[in-house]
Protein backbone atom coordinates (compact mmCIF):
# COMPACT_ATOMS: atom_id res chain seq x y z
CA UNK A 1 0.00 0.00 0.00
CA UNK A 2 2.80 2.42 0.85
CA UNK A 3 4.69 1.45 -2.30
CA UNK A 4 1.56 2.04 -4.38
CA UNK A 5 1.19 5.51 -2.83
CA UNK A 6 4.86 6.31 -3.53
CA UNK A 7 4.49 5.02 -7.09
CA UNK A 8 1.59 7.37 -7.79
CA UNK A 9 2.81 10.33 -5.74
CA UNK A 10 6.58 10.56 -6.00
CA UNK A 11 6.60 14.03 -4.49
CA UNK A 12 5.85 12.50 -1.08
CA UNK A 13 9.48 11.37 -1.05
CA UNK A 14 10.53 15.02 -1.24
CA UNK A 15 8.32 15.89 1.71
CA UNK A 16 9.71 12.93 3.65
CA UNK A 17 13.31 13.97 2.94
CA UNK A 18 12.53 17.54 4.02
CA UNK A 19 11.29 16.17 7.36
CA UNK A 20 14.50 14.14 7.68
CA UNK A 21 16.57 17.27 7.04
CA UNK A 22 14.54 19.10 9.67
CA UNK A 23 15.30 16.35 12.17
CA UNK A 24 18.99 16.49 11.25
CA UNK A 25 18.94 20.26 11.76
CA UNK A 26 17.82 19.86 15.36
CA UNK A 27 20.38 17.13 16.02
CA UNK A 28 23.07 18.83 18.09
CA UNK A 29 25.62 16.06 17.57
CA UNK A 30 26.07 16.99 13.92
CA UNK A 31 28.00 20.23 14.16
CA UNK A 32 30.53 20.02 11.37
CA UNK A 33 31.64 22.55 8.83
CA UNK A 34 31.35 21.73 5.14
CA UNK A 35 34.33 23.20 3.32
CA UNK A 36 34.17 23.75 -0.42
CA UNK A 37 37.29 24.96 -2.22
CA UNK A 38 36.83 26.63 -5.60
CA UNK A 39 40.15 27.81 -7.02
CA UNK A 40 41.55 30.05 -4.29
CA UNK A 41 38.31 30.65 -2.39
CA UNK A 42 37.07 28.54 0.49
CA UNK A 43 33.37 28.38 1.27
CA UNK A 44 32.68 27.21 4.81
CA UNK A 45 29.11 26.21 5.52
CA UNK A 46 27.79 24.83 8.79
CA UNK A 47 26.11 21.50 8.21
CA UNK A 48 23.00 22.75 10.01
CA UNK A 49 22.64 25.56 7.49
CA UNK A 50 23.03 23.09 4.62
CA UNK A 51 20.29 20.95 6.17
CA UNK A 52 17.97 23.96 6.33
CA UNK A 53 18.77 24.95 2.74
CA UNK A 54 18.25 21.53 1.22
CA UNK A 55 15.26 20.81 3.45
CA UNK A 56 13.55 23.99 2.32
CA UNK A 57 14.30 23.19 -1.32
CA UNK A 58 12.80 19.72 -0.97
CA UNK A 59 9.81 21.00 1.02
CA UNK A 60 8.99 23.73 -1.49
CA UNK A 61 9.28 21.32 -4.42
CA UNK A 62 7.11 18.74 -2.68
CA UNK A 63 4.60 21.44 -1.74
CA UNK A 64 4.36 22.60 -5.38
CA UNK A 65 3.81 19.01 -6.50
CA UNK A 66 1.09 18.68 -3.85
CA UNK A 67 -0.63 21.91 -4.94
CA UNK A 68 -0.50 20.90 -8.60
CA UNK A 69 -1.92 17.48 -7.72
CA UNK A 70 -4.70 19.12 -5.68
CA UNK A 71 -5.71 21.39 -8.57
CA UNK A 72 -5.40 18.51 -11.07
CA UNK A 73 -2.73 20.21 -13.15
CA UNK A 74 -0.89 17.41 -14.91
CA UNK A 75 2.90 17.73 -14.88
CA UNK A 76 5.02 15.83 -17.36
CA UNK A 77 5.58 12.51 -15.58
CA UNK A 78 9.01 11.82 -17.05
CA UNK A 79 10.34 15.22 -16.01
CA UNK A 80 8.82 14.78 -12.56
CA UNK A 81 10.46 11.38 -12.13
CA UNK A 82 13.81 12.73 -13.29
CA UNK A 83 13.51 15.65 -10.89
CA UNK A 84 12.45 13.68 -7.81
CA UNK A 85 14.80 10.72 -8.08
CA UNK A 86 17.67 12.72 -9.55
CA UNK A 87 17.48 15.24 -6.72
CA UNK A 88 17.49 12.47 -4.13
CA UNK A 89 20.44 10.71 -5.76
CA UNK A 90 22.54 13.84 -6.09
CA UNK A 91 21.82 15.09 -2.57
CA UNK A 92 23.03 11.74 -1.30
CA UNK A 93 26.16 12.07 -3.46
CA UNK A 94 26.83 15.59 -2.18
CA UNK A 95 26.70 14.56 1.45
CA UNK A 96 28.62 11.35 0.73
CA UNK A 97 31.48 13.30 -0.84
CA UNK A 98 31.41 15.86 1.96
CA UNK A 99 31.59 13.05 4.51
CA UNK A 100 34.52 11.39 2.72
CA UNK A 101 36.26 14.75 2.46
CA UNK A 102 35.79 15.36 6.18
CA UNK A 103 36.93 11.90 7.21
CA UNK A 104 39.99 12.04 4.97
CA UNK A 105 40.99 15.53 6.10
CA UNK A 106 43.45 14.19 8.66
CA UNK A 107 44.98 11.72 6.19
CA UNK A 108 45.16 14.04 3.16
CA UNK A 109 48.82 14.74 3.66
CA UNK A 110 49.61 11.38 2.08
CA UNK A 111 50.04 11.48 -1.70
CA UNK A 112 47.91 8.40 -2.37
CA UNK A 113 44.77 9.95 -0.85
CA UNK A 114 45.45 13.36 -2.36
CA UNK A 115 44.96 12.14 -5.94
CA UNK A 116 41.17 11.96 -5.64
CA UNK A 117 39.57 15.39 -5.89
CA UNK A 118 36.34 15.22 -3.91
CA UNK A 119 35.92 18.96 -4.27
CA UNK A 120 35.38 18.62 -8.00
CA UNK A 121 32.84 15.85 -7.44
CA UNK A 122 30.96 17.98 -4.92
CA UNK A 123 30.85 20.93 -7.31
CA UNK A 124 29.63 18.78 -10.22
CA UNK A 125 26.99 17.19 -7.98
CA UNK A 126 25.83 20.62 -6.80
CA UNK A 127 25.61 21.88 -10.39
CA UNK A 128 23.60 18.84 -11.47
CA UNK A 129 21.34 19.29 -8.42
CA UNK A 130 20.79 22.95 -9.39
CA UNK A 131 20.06 21.86 -12.97
CA UNK A 132 17.47 19.41 -11.71
CA UNK A 133 15.76 22.22 -9.79
CA UNK A 134 15.71 24.30 -12.99
CA UNK A 135 14.17 21.29 -14.75
CA UNK A 136 11.45 21.32 -12.09
CA UNK A 137 10.74 25.02 -12.68
CA UNK A 138 10.66 24.35 -16.44
CA UNK A 139 8.18 21.51 -15.86
CA UNK A 140 5.96 23.79 -13.78
CA UNK A 141 6.08 26.56 -16.38
CA UNK A 142 5.27 24.25 -19.28
CA UNK A 143 2.42 22.59 -17.38
CA UNK A 144 0.85 25.91 -16.42
CA UNK A 145 1.17 27.17 -19.99
CA UNK A 146 -0.40 23.98 -21.31
CA UNK A 147 -3.28 24.18 -18.80
CA UNK A 148 -3.94 27.86 -19.64
CA UNK A 149 -3.89 27.22 -23.38
CA UNK A 150 -6.33 24.33 -23.02
CA UNK A 151 -8.69 26.37 -20.84
CA UNK A 152 -8.47 29.35 -23.24
CA UNK A 153 -9.56 27.25 -26.23
CA UNK A 154 -12.61 25.88 -24.41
Amino acid sequence: MILEFLKNKNYSLLLLVSIIFLILYFNEHINENLVLNIHDTYYVIKSNHAFVLFGSIFFSAGFFYLIFDFFKIQLFPVLSLIHVYGSLIFILLIFYYFNIGLSLESIKRFAVIDTVDYNFRIIVSLLIFAGLQLLFVFNLFISITKKLSISATQ
